[in-house]
């Protein structure tokens, strides 16, 4: 089976119309997992640009060490440490084009056809289609409101043994529920995990994004064997075109990374590393962040309104305390994409919750992103879905 076929295994064509759709003026889009232009600091990073340049001179143009720039790798080690507690010596990172590169990445390392990866579910749709092209059998693990369930997941690493050859997790503000594991989960977790050797992809994308206090202390830093992989990016805290984003391991499993990227690409984009660089060494990123943390917040706050208005009473949902999601479930019986194909009909669109699930699936719940629509496109796009949930309910 080609690449292409293993991937695009969607549940229906109105799924990947959901993807294309916001491309088009015309509709109200909650589909998409992205964060809004209106967050890009387009002046500041014309003037990085230009400063790097200066700086750097022809060196920006040329190509960067496989690892990446060493001065954009210390300040990240450096941020890490500041605000999320964990040290990592800088034979420990490297820079890869995008957190998506440092997810097949680690799918080509640790996985071979008929391997198991272990999921929390449901799940990031990227990684799951990533991961799926290197033919394991993917098998997910449920969750509660603290995280994965440890129960479950210790009867998932005793069924599959040593079939088992990776974990991957999104502990903070998780794409696609916006939940976040409590801290007591994650010690549990580590404690639990370190009784195995498989390793823990711990996607740390949406970890600063918080609205209410201080990012979480991640896996990363309750593991005492080395067993966490930690992938960061740029993308959602500050733009992500630049395809600027790191991972994180100990020296050995590095030094096997580091053959994989230099077979792949050669080096991730210089000038973009330099101008991140720049960028951390002479503007505010921890007030930029706080910026946008603002502004997603109050657009989280919008559409959690107008769903306590129009939404019916048995639809559920999430209230996350960060990142870009609400997740929503309609009553069990009903079908989200069915709502979706009715959505479109009236210019609406969100990701139907089947799509993010890697194994055995649940077709009532539903992904909305708050981040990109205006307040008055959110007022009237979950005003729509209210009268089509309605609607449907009453059938």
């Amino acid at each position: 089976m080609k690449y292409a076929d293993r991937v695009l295994r969607l549940e229906d064509r109105s799924l990947l119309e959901a993807f294309e759709l916001p491309a088009t003026e015309h509709f109200i889009s909650f589909s998409g997992g992205f964060p809004s232009p209106d967050t890009y600091p387009v002046e500041a990073i014309s003037q990085a640009f230009s400063g790097a340049i200066e700086e750097a001179g022809p060196q920006a143009f040329a190509y960067a060490s496989t690892s990446g720039l060493p001065a954009l790798r210390q300040k990240i080690l450096q941020r890490m440490e500041a605000k999320l507690g964990v040290h990592f010596e800088m034979n420990e990172i490297i820079i890869t084009s995008g957190s998506q590169q440092g997810l097949d990445m680690s799918g080509m390392l640790f996985v071979n056809k008929g391997d198991v990866i272990l999921f929390e579910t449901p799940s990031y749709l990227g990684a799951v289609n990533a991961l799926r092209a290197y033919e394991a059998e993917l098998v997910g693990v449920p969750t509660d409101q603290e995280g994965i369930e440890i129960d479950a997941l210790k009867e998932c690493l005793e069924r599959y043994g040593e079939r088992v050859k990776m974990v991957y997790v999104i502990p903070d503000y998780q794409n696609p529920t916006g939940r976040s594991w409590s801290p007591r989960r994650r010690e549990d977790f580590m404690k639990m995990i370190s009784h195995y050797d498989v390793p823990v992809i711990e996607d740390g994308a949406y970890s600063e994004l918080s609205f209410e206090k201080e990012p979480m202390k991640p896996l990363c830093a309750y593991d005492i064997k080395g067993q966490v992989v930690y992938v960061g990016t740029f993308s959602k805290i500050f733009c992500p075109g630049l395809r600027v984003a790191w991972l994180c391991a100990r020296k050995d499993i590095m030094d096997k990374y580091l053959v994989l990227k230099n077979a792949s690409d050669l080096a991730s984009s210089t000038i973009g590393q330099y101008q991140m660089a720049y960028y951390l060494e002479h503007f505010d990123m921890d007030k930029h962040i706080e910026d946008i943390s603002l502004l997603y917040k109050h657009r989280r706050n919008v559409m959690a309104d107008a769903i306590d208005r129009y939404f019916p009473e048995e639809v559920n949902y999430v209230f996350p305390k960060g990142g870009l999601f609400i997740w929503a479930e309609l009553p069990e019986g009903k079908d989200a994409r069915e709502l979706l194909k009715r959505a479109v009909e009236k210019n609406v669109t969100f990701i139907p919750g089947s799509a993010f699930y890697p194994g055995d699936k649940k077709y009532h719940e539903m992904r909305l992103n708050f981040s990109n629509m205006a307040d008055e496109d959110t007022e009237e796009g979950i005003k729509i879905l209210g009268l089509l949930i309605k609607e449907y309910l009453a059938e």
